[in-house]
C-alpha cells in the first residue's frame, strides 16, 4: 500500500510538471503570435513586462512543486505511522481479556489517533510556513531583479532611440 501511495504521489508530481511545461510552451507560442503583430514600441514594453512576469510564474511553479512534494512525503509518513498504530491496536485487542480490556485498548487507540492527527496538523502548518517563507524571500529577490532588469532594458531602448537622433544632428 505504501508503494502504491508513493507511485501515486510520484505520478501526480510528474503530471504537474508536464502541465507546467505545456503551459510554458503555450505561453511561448502566444508570445510569438503577439510579437508578429506588435509594433516595436509595444514589443519593447511587452518584453519589459514579460521577463519578470515569467520569472515570477516560474518561481510560483517551483514553490508549488516543492510544497506538493513535501506534503506528499509527510502524508506518506503519516499514513505509515497510522497503519503501524492500527496494527498494534489490533494486536492488543487480540490479547484483551474481557470487556474492560477491550475498552482500554480502544481508549489507547483513540488517544494515539488524536495525538497523531494533532502532530500531523502541526507538521503541515510548519511545512507550509517554511515553504511560504522560502517562497516569499525568493519572490522578493525575483521582483527586485526583475524591476532592475526592466529599468536597464528601458535605458537601453532610450539609448538606441537617442543614437539615431544624435547622428542626424551631427
Amino acid at each position: 500500500m505504501v508503494a502504491r501511495n508513493r507511485r501515486t504521489a510520484d505520478n501526480m508530481s510528474d503530471d504537474i510538471e508536464h502541465l507546467s511545461e505545456r503551459g510554458e510552451q503555450a505561453g511561448h507560442r502566444m508570445a510569438e503570435s503577439i510579437t508578429e503583430r506588435m509594433p516595436m514600441a509595444a514589443l519593447a514594453a511587452f518584453d519589459a513586462f514579460n521577463g519578470p512576469f515569467a520569472r515570477v510564474m516560474d518561481q510560483n511553479r517551483l514553490m508549488f512543486q516543492k510544497m506538493l512534494h513535501a506534503m506528499q512525503e509527510e502524508s506518506l509518513r503519516f499514513v505509515n505511522r497510522r497503519l503501524e498504530h492500527t496494527g498494534r491496536a489490533i494486536e492488543s485487542c487480540r490479547d484483551c481479556q474481557g470487556v474492560v480490556g477491550l475498552v482500554a485498548a480502544q481508549h489507547e487507540f483513540l488517544v494515539e489517533m488524536a495525538r497523531d492527527y494533532a502532530e500531523q496538523t502541526r507538521r503541515f502548518a510548519e511545512l507550509v510556513r517554511e515553504v511560504t517563507e522560502d517562497g516569499a524571500s525568493s519572490m522578493t529577490e525575483a521582483a527586485a531583479s526583475g524591476a532592475s532588469e526592466a529599468v536597464r532594458a528601458a535605458a537601453r531602448r532610450a539609448d538606441v532611440r537617442a543614437e539615431p537622433e544624435s547622428r542626424a544632428a551631427a
